[in-house]
């Protein structure tokens, strides 16, 4: 494959990866607005996970695209809807212990995890941009979701699931990224979150899902369904275009869109350094952007001189 249509891939990889934050940033605000109309998120996660796994699924049946045809394909969405399953679960418990920014700081850790792992496996060059600007990001995102005024955690149980979030989250991120590199995004997707969604219903053997209560309250159900279901697909896409390191990194701009949107949906009002966060995780993106950029612009100078 040239330089240019590589690099004409990765621009779409941004591109798509900005837009897919935006989507998902609609997701936490939604889900508030259920949550208050009496929803829990028990209910919140089956919906949507289906929703998810039905969106793609049907996609592929309207594109004519089979799922699981080897026995190869069946062990890897075995293997990705598990991890998927698992990372919720481990945010739904951690929730269920401590703050909701504490979590998410916490999930947001398995950009560094996806990180050293890769560079383990001499994928990805750990250099002092790359280490030095996922940091970055993850500081600015402390800032952006308002960490330091969180109540300091006090049940060990709860850091245990956002960790346990955090390492599944990384490891399904590797294991699409791994799946598509040969395979369809869309079948990756759609095979994944069917299992996902078979695996998750368990959960209702534990705890009872229960509806939302009012018209309103199933609205903000469906703009939750729409918001994970419209992104998944845009998710699975960024991977195929961008990487999984790239697109994780990346996708530290859905707080801020988060943000945004409970601002403009439910009234809330930002402090000052939430927007000097916003600042620096947009900044280190930006200047790693721009780095990398030159970096493998020189790359291809120098191939096509040898």
């Amino acid at each position: 494959m040239s330089s240019g249509v590589v690099k004409q891939s990765h621009k779409i990889g941004v591109i798509v990866s900005v837009i897919t934050a935006a989507v998902y940033g609609l997701y936490p605000a939604a889900a508030r607005g259920a949550y208050a109309d009496g929803a829990n998120a028990i209910f919140i996660v089956l919906m949507t996970t289906s929703v998810r796994a039905l969106l793609m699924a049907v996609f592929c049946l309207l594109k004519r695209k089979s799922l699981y045809q080897t026995q190869d394909d069946r062990k890897m969405a075995l293997i990705g809807g598990f991890w998927q399953a698992v990372s919720v679960i481990g945010i739904i418990g951690g929730l269920a212990y401590l703050s909701g920014p504490i979590v998410m700081v916490v999930l947001f850790t398995h950009t560094l995890m996806l990180l050293f792992f890769m560079a383990w496996r001499r994928e990805i060059k750990l250099d002092a941009v790359t280490l030095g600007s996922t940091v970055a990001a993850l500081i600015g995102l402390t800032f952006v979701l308002d960490l330091w005024s969180a109540q300091t955690p006090s049940h060990w149980e709860g850091v245990a699931l956002a960790f346990m979030a955090a390492i599944a989250t990384a490891n399904r991120l590797y294991i699409y990224g791994r799946q598509m590199t040969s395979r369809n995004p869309s079948i990756v997707g759609a095979e994944n979150f069917i299992v996902t969604t078979g695996l998750l219903i368990l959960i209702a053997l534990f705890k009872t899902p229960v509806m939302p209560e009012t018209i309103s309250g199933w609205g903000w159900v469906v703009l939750c369904s729409l918001s994970l279901g419209t992104a998944s697909f845009g998710m699975f896409y960024g991977i195929a275009l961008l990487g999984s390191f790239r697109w994780s990194l990346f996708a530290k701009i859905e707080p801020i869109f988060t943000a945004i949107f409970s601002v403009l949906f439910l009234s809330e009002y930002l402090k000052g350094y939430q927007y000097v966060g916003m600042g620096l995780v947009l900044g280190s993106l930006i200047v790693y952007q721009i780095i990398t950029h030159r970096a493998a612009l020189k790359e291809a100078i120098l191939e096509g001189d040898a």
